[in-house]
């Protein structure tokens, strides 16, 4: 259901106008009006730079391990963030000085307890030293007995030696490393005193971001209200009288406005309000009762109703419940779905809590489609023993196969009238007849065609009836596609509509096979991952196992897969299949209101 609203136009003295802009804003009732002035606004520019650099700073600091019990911090927000950068500055320094001493111990790591001072010391006795690297297979074993040399290390492939007096021997192939001036016991010194000071500057940091997130929080709110009341005051507010009179509109639902009227009236400001018209400015609020409500981030997901149409969210509910049940079609599935969002939501948030009522309903639906089709963990309950005296209740292939078909053919014409009602709701009833012709049309065709005369031939008179019927309803649908249009406009689009009508309800309605096909699949990957489980069961030992394993994963990743294309294809016949012949439009405008979030 839509929300009545009705528009407020305000006239407000132009002295008085910022502390309006801050009452109504705290009221949070009022779903501003655009206005087309999108000048530069350098006071806008400033508070968005400043929420900008409050919103990343919180995004990173909300990323740390906040310590438990972290108080706020009775610290300005310039003075933590003045801190935390410092703290950030000092850590990266650390950081990187831990990845250069990384490296040095990495380079020096082959050559075991390495010492400049060592080298430095054979050098000034007259000992020249240098140091090599040889791949394996390049290394000439008669180099031991040619030259000075001692081999340090092998790593894999490398070779790491040093020569020892000649300076001007050359090993061929050979790679001469250039060690830096470190002494691998300090390296590792320094190495372990970088790691403690990050340890300590990564508490440090934590502990801050624990207390200044709460500061930051309030400040990034502080700045997106004052956004919106900037944007307002600049960008949607009009002048008049030489800039002395402000002018603001804006929608606030009829529900809610008898507040905005107690302030209006007690500071005596020039007002007119008129229930809104249906045009597409005025904004949309939805309100359903508890069950339809579940269903509107699904509808969301395509668009919000204009505020002309009706909300469909509470007539394409059962449906979607149906569907879902029809795909997934197992009531074992339909017992664990509704399990563990039943078990799981006493301990979820709020913000959670909807959606697992929403899995409640649907596993629900598929516990009673499963029934319906018999089947259970991809158990035929009909083939069961002591079960088998029910298995004319339930559907075979071919009747679940006809029941896809009729459930098709129902939201169809459901839809239709839908339609009908809604053109009369917007346009009158004129505009309706060629729908009306339709359902018409339809229901004389289905109840001669499938009830009437199916076993017994039709009499004279009923003959009559029907192709009356039949003449009516096409003169509607010729004449009334387009009421406001010439006669020979009317009768070409009434022949264009029955064309696109035919060809698409044929269409629509094999579009419903996909409930058969899906419920179909479900049911025989359940039916093979338990034939898995029984052959894999026989083998000795291991079978047990085997068995409990494909059972629970078979059935897991089968549960996942189907609740997956159960979701996705009903949404697809809602929106697409029922929402076109509903006649729906959408595009309308979220409800918006101009309000303090600290009032939230």
């Amino acid at each position: 259901m839509i929300t009545p609203m009705v528009k407020f136009s305000f006239a407000v003295f132009h002295a008085n106008y910022e502390d309006f802009l801050d009452d109504i804003q705290e009221i949070g009732t009022v779903h501003v009006k655009g206005q087309k002035n999108e000048n530069y606004i350098e006071k806008l520019t400033g508070l968005q730079k400043d929420f900008q650099g409050v919103s990343i700073l919180l995004e990173e600091m909300k990323k740390l391990n906040i310590p438990e019990g972290t108080v706020e911090s009775n610290k300005n927000r310039m003075e933590l963030i003045q801190e935390f950068q410092d703290i950030s500055i000092e850590l990266n320094h650390y950081k990187q000085e831990k990845e250069e001493l990384s490296k040095l111990i990495q380079e020096l790591e082959p050559w075991g307890s390495y010492s400049s001072f060592f080298v430095e010391k054979l050098e000034r006795h007259g000992l020249k030293t240098r140091f090599f690297k040889i791949k394996e297979k390049k290394f000439d074993d008669q180099w031991i007995t040619e030259y000075p040399l001692e081999i340090i290390n092998q790593v894999k492939h490398d070779i790491f030696l040093i020569l020892f007096g000649q300076e001007d021997a050359f090993l061929e192939n050979a790679e001469e490393v250039y060690l830096p001036a470190f002494e691998m016991h300090s390296l590792k010194g320094r190495f372990a005193e970088m790691e403690k000071k990050i340890k300590v500057n990564e508490e440090k940091k934590d502990h801050l971001a624990g207390m200044a997130i709460p500061v930051l929080e309030k400040k990034s709110q502080e700045l997106s209200e004052r956004m919106e009341f900037y944007k307002v005051l600049e960008m949607h507010t009009l002048s008049e009288g030489e800039g002395k009179i402000k002018i603001l509109e804006g929608w606030v639902p009829k529900s809610e406005q008898a507040t905005l009227i107690n302030y209006l009236d007690k500071k005596d400001i020039l007002y007119s309000n008129q229930y809104s018209k249906a045009d597409k400015e005025t904004p949309v609020q939805l309100v359903n009762g508890q069950f339809a409500k579940l269903f509107e981030p699904i509808g969301n997901l395509f668009s919000l109703p204009t505020y002309a149409e009706l909300d469909l969210t509470v007539y394409f509910a059962p449906f979607f419940m149906l569907f879902f049940g029809f795909c997934l079609g197992d009531a074992g599935y339909g017992i664990a779905i509704l399990a563990v969002t039943t078990l799981y939501k006493p301990n979820a948030s709020s913000k959670l809590k909807p959606y697992l009522s929403l899995g409640q309903l649907l596993g629900a639906a598929t516990f009673v489609m499963g029934i319906l089709f018999g089947n259970f963990f991809g158990i035929e309950l009909g083939k069961i023993a002591f079960l088998s005296g029910l298995n004319p209740l339930f559907l075979d292939s071919s009747k679940i196969f006809m029941l896809s078909l009729i459930v098709g053919g129902v939201q169809i014409l459901f839809g239709l009238g839908i339609k009908a009602a809604n053109q009369i709701r917007q346009n009158g009833l004129l505009f309706a007849l060629s729908s009306i012709g339709w359902i018409v049309l339809i229901m004389n065709f289905v109840l001669f065609s499938f009830i009437i005369g199916k076993n017994s031939p039709v009499s004279e008179s009923l003959e009559i009836i029907k192709k009356g019927v039949y003449i009516v309803s096409a003169i509607l649908v010729l004449l009334f596609t387009d009421p406001a249009a010439k006669i020979h406009i009317r009768l070409a689009g009434g022949l264009w509509n029955f064309y696109s009508t035919i060809t698409g309800i044929f269409g629509d309605i094999l579009s419903y096979i996909r409930l058969f096909a899906l419920g179909l699949s479900s049911s025989i990957l359940g039916l093979v991952v338990n034939k898995m489980a029984i052959a894999f069961g026989e083998i000795s030992l291991i079978g047990p196992i085997l068995f409990i394993l494909i059972i629970v994963f078979g059935h897991l990743g089968n549960l996942a897969i189907s609740s997956l294309g159960s979701f996705v294809h009903p949404m697809r016949l809602t929106l697409v299949e029922f929402y076109k012949n509903a006649g729906f439009t959408g595009g309308g405008k979220k409800y918006n209101p101009f309000y303090k979030i600290s009032n939230v």
